[in-house]
């Protein structure tokens, strides 16, 4: 019997070349559906966006076009940072089976691949961060060649979706692949992605302006926006890793970008997230907008979230540099506080999953920021 996710990687393939890192497949019909199936979804978002530009510039637009923009800017800027990246990859909270449909349908409009594609490669992606078998490193490739700063960027922005590596959902898919509600994402994404990009602007259109109105809506308020949301998405993949302030020693390049962060509501905070992963929150600091946590505290508030996870409180020390903070110790307790790590990995898997109520010494960062 068929796996459940076998159009996007067989049951049955023997590669020909073994690639350095555990459950990074290279070649294939895994690697060939990844082409046709990005290769459709950033060709569609491109034309139209043309064509939007187009329309832009020979008709006159307003409101109606404009607001079916931002409205779906903000709600897959939601989908992705929330839903793709906290919840599905990173486990950040616990919701219920519909809370986890709404969500991952939420996600799926931004057309980025199905939430079990994007999260399983987003795990790889935290397990070899800027390391041979990164998928969107900007210093090294799939294959862990290292590349010039301005090909690297390239490559990481979007040249990675077309190389001939995949992960395996076997290793980076647990979790996911036998969730229902993860499975019937994957199964409708296409639908998902018409709705997003064609009917749901359509409609739009329809009900606050009219007919006339219906092909603009489309192309600005679906396909362009999709485009433009999906280069933030990217550059926090590209930019992300290259330019802005490292406040932990990461052992990779991850940054915090205020202006990435700005435009994905909080992803952006991207060496925060590095240093914990699991934490349902990117800004750690008050002037960090963070625009997804907040909305994640709201919905916990609500009763619709649980479990949130959060990364413990930083200040700085005498010299300047950021440590945690330390819960007041009683007497006869170690002088070394260990604190709650929503970090720990499991090793059995390559560190993808998470190992719950593990403890760590709380960890000291050496990196000084102005």
């Amino acid at each position: 019997m068929a796996t459940a996710y076998s159009d996007i990687q067989p049951d049955k393939f023997e590669p020909s070349e073994t690639h350095p890192q555990h459950g990074v497949i290279i070649g294939g019909p895994a690697a060939r559906a990844k082409r046709i199936e990005y290769g459709i979804l950033l060709s569609t978002m491109v034309i139209g966006s043309l064509g939007a530009l187009y329309w832009t510039l020979t008709h006159a637009t307003g409101w109606v076009e404009w607001s079916a923009f931002l409205f779906g800017y903000v709600l897959i800027n939601m989908g992705v940072g929330i839903g793709y990246h906290r919840y599905f990859t990173h486990r950040s909270f616990e919701a219920g089976p519909k809370m986890r449909l709404a969500i991952g349908i939420m996600a799926q409009m931004a057309c980025q691949a199905s939430v079990l594609k994007w999260a399983a490669d987003h795990r790889r992606h935290h397990a070899f961060s800027d390391r041979v078998g990164d998928l969107h490193s900007p210093y090294i490739d799939g294959h862990g060649k290292k590349m010039s700063k301005w090909k690297g960027l390239g490559i990481a922005h979007f040249g990675w979706l077309f190389d001939n590596t995949t992960s395996d959902m076997k290793v980076y898919g647990k979790g996911l692949i036998d969730d229902p509600q993860v499975l019937w994402c994957h199964r409708h994404r296409w639908e998902i992605a018409i709705f997003s990009s064609i009917v749901l602007p359509a409609l739009w259109a329809l009900a606050f302006g009219g007919p006339e109105h219906i092909i603009g809506t489309i192309l600005i308020g679906g396909f362009f926006r999709n485009f433009f949301f999906l280069n933030f998405v990217m550059g926090v993949n590209s930019v992300g890793h290259v330019f802005g302030s490292q406040r932990f020693k990461t052992k990779d390049g991850s940054r915090n970008n205020w202006f990435m962060a700005w435009m994905t509501f909080g992803d952006g905070w991207h060496n925060n997230h590095h240093q914990h992963p699991r934490s349902a929150y990117a800004g750690l600091m008050w002037w960090e907008v963070d625009v997804n946590g907040y909305i994640i505290s709201l919905w916990e508030k609500i009763g619709l979230v649980w479990n949130v996870q959060r990364a413990p409180k930083y200040v700085r020390d005498a010299d300047g540099t950021w440590v945690q903070e330390k819960k007041p110790v009683t007497s006869g307790l170690a002088e070394s506080l260990e604190v709650e790590s929503p970090e720990s990995m499991s090793l059995d898997d390559g560190g993808i999953l998470f190992a719950k109520g593990a403890k760590t010494k709380a960890p000291k960062t050496n990196t000084k920021v102005a």
